[in-house]
């Protein structure tokens, strides 16, 4: 996100404060703060081609190599948490079950 103020692109989505950022930000108009200058600003989110700043190449660079990475290891937590579920269910069962008693 480029800074109006100082037009670097160092500027970062910052924490809504107050009731009309909360309601803008359901509209996709989204607080930014520029870590340079600290200007605040009110950016929308999805703006047309013509009108957001073009993303620098190192920055496409990183998203595209960073999306992949962060999908594999959502996929692996999932798996893992997945397989302790399993674990813990069949460890339930298999004590809630009857045993083999006396024979009679």
């Amino acid at each position: 996100m480029i800074c109006p103020k100082c037009k670097t692109d160092n500027a970062h989505r910052s924490h809504r404060r107050g009731l009309l950022e909360l309601l803008a930000s359901f509209v996709a108009i989204l607080p930014y703060r520029c870590r340079d200058c600290s200007l605040r600003f009110l950016k929308f989110r999805y703006a047309a081609p013509g009108q957001s700043e073009e993303e620098p190449s190192p920055v496409r660079e990183i998203l595209s190599i960073r999306r992949p990475t962060a999908w594999r290891r959502k996929r692996l937590e999932l798996f893992l948490y997945g397989a302790g579920m399993l674990l813990f269910l069949m460890f339930l069962y298999y004590i809630s079950r009857e045993h083999g008693g006396a024979p009679e």
